[in-house]
């Protein structure tokens, strides 16, 4: 692994992030002091990448949208868009396949 900002590999772990989502190791470069999170796809999401991957799934295996959101709703209480699941399939469904 390699530091995002100056590119070295003089990298040791700094602690764990703790979130809603989950934990997540952090990473302290040793020559520019920068701390970073090890990229996973699923920067900046404020649902789990299981309940994403699962709804693109489900989408892909031939289900409306509405059809998807009314299933996330009623079996796991996860309130969603329409829109939002369509937004997901378009960036992540090459990466699901």
């Amino acid at each position: 692994m390699k530091c995002p900002n100056c590119k070295s590999d003089n990298i040791v772990k700094r602690g764990k992030r703790h979130n809603k989502l989950g934990t997540k190791q952090l990473y302290l470069c040793k020559k520019c002091n920068l701390t970073f999170v090890k990229k996973d796809g699923f920067e900046r999401m404020r649902h789990n990448k299981k309940i994403i991957s699962r709804a693109i799934h489900m989408h892909n295996d031939g289900l409306s949208l509405f059809q998807v959101q009314n299933h996330l709703w009623q079996h796991d209480g996860i309130k969603v868009t329409r829109k939002t699941i369509a937004d997901w399939s378009k960036k992540y469904s090459v990466f699901l396949k």
